[in-house]
């Protein structure tokens, strides 16, 4: 069967506990000084953002959208992993179905949501291809067998559409991107190649989704940072997510829009272990930034870029 030509794509980079807060000593996010001098903690994205990625900062231009969205989705309590991530990728408002907001793993309840809605079936059903360009192991699935861990939203996404897993030999070949950018924070994995330049990580996405209408990337690294309430590791975390970015942004095909967004707030408040209240950023560049500035709240991201992949 002859596949229609790709005439737009999508990268979706998920980054896990990045809400919209206020500057100060608490976030990381905010410029700071050092040596005398101001410090931008994501240079290239300040750059052009034209400043900080915190609270009250908005664009909405040709190429680039930057908003804040809501993560609460008129449920009480705290936004939390699993309930915002299937928000996300199926647009359907998981803490309501639920009638709570639930952390962690998906539950069955949630399994069905990402049966009926998950963005990489809806994808494929629009005569489209879509991935995940994290890599899995091994021992990944041997503790799903064991009961040792469960299934991740992002893994069920995956399971639920029958995308294909990558690899450790996809990861060989430039093909697959660990959770944690260059492959430096994780331990305890059976698979541990030498670590890779955040840069070199973003370029190696933006390759990978050349052959696809949706290339989703999850990184987890900022909600960790965020749970340990520590500022230095914090601000290097800042520095990798922002070489990734910089290595898609300088890689990506013309035709790529890259959407950037979070399941809820965490990282921009270190004086908590908690999640916070706050909305997250909607950060978008590309050809297809302008459609997304109707969107209010998480659930609507996915609907617009499934409008987008259609064939006009």
């Amino acid at each position: 069967m002859r596949r229609r030509p790709i005439a737009a794509r999508f990268i979706y980079l998920f980054l896990d506990g990045v809400g919209l807060g206020e500057a100060g000593p608490a976030n990381p996010l905010s410029g700071y000084t050092e040596a005398n001098r101001p410090v931008e903690p994501l240079p290239v994205l300040a750059a052009r953002l034209g400043g900080s990625l915190i609270a009250g900062r908005t664009l909405n231009e040709p190429g680039l959208l930057l908003k804040p969205v809501d993560v609460r989705l008129g449920v009480p309590g705290r936004p939390q992993s699993a309930t915002g991530q299937t928000s996300l990728y199926t647009g359907r408002n998981a803490p309501a179905f639920l009638g709570r907001h639930l952390t962690g793993f998906a539950n069955g309840s949630l399994r069905i949501l990402l049966e009926e809605s998950g963005i990489f079936k809806q994808v494929k059903a629009q005569g489209g291809r879509a991935t995940s360009a994290n890599v899995y192991t091994p021992g990944y699935f041997e503790a799903i067998e064991q009961r040792r861990i469960r299934y991740s939203v992002g893994s069920l996404l995956s399971l639920t559409a029958q995308v294909p897993f990558r690899m450790p030999a996809d990861y060989e070949r430039g093909e697959a991107i660990f959770w944690d950018i260059t492959n430096a924070h994780g331990s305890g994995h059976d698979f541990q190649p030498s670590p890779i330049p955040a840069q070199e990580a973003g370029k190696r996405l933006a390759h990978i989704s050349t052959g696809y209408e949706l290339t989703l990337y999850e990184c987890y690294l900022p909600d960790f940072a965020g749970h340990r309430q520590e500022m230095v590791s914090a601000r290097q975390v800042l520095q990798e997510v922002d070489g990734l970015i910089e290595g898609v942004l300088e890689n990506m095909t013309p035709e790529t829009t890259l959407v950037i967004s979070s399941d809820h707030g965490n990282l921009e408040d270190l004086s908590t272990r908690l999640h916070t209240l706050n909305p997250v950023p909607l950060l978008v560049f590309g050809p297809a930034a302008p459609a997304f500035a109707p969107v209010e709240a998480i659930t609507g991201i996915a609907p617009i870029i499934l409008e987008e992949l259609k064939v006009k």
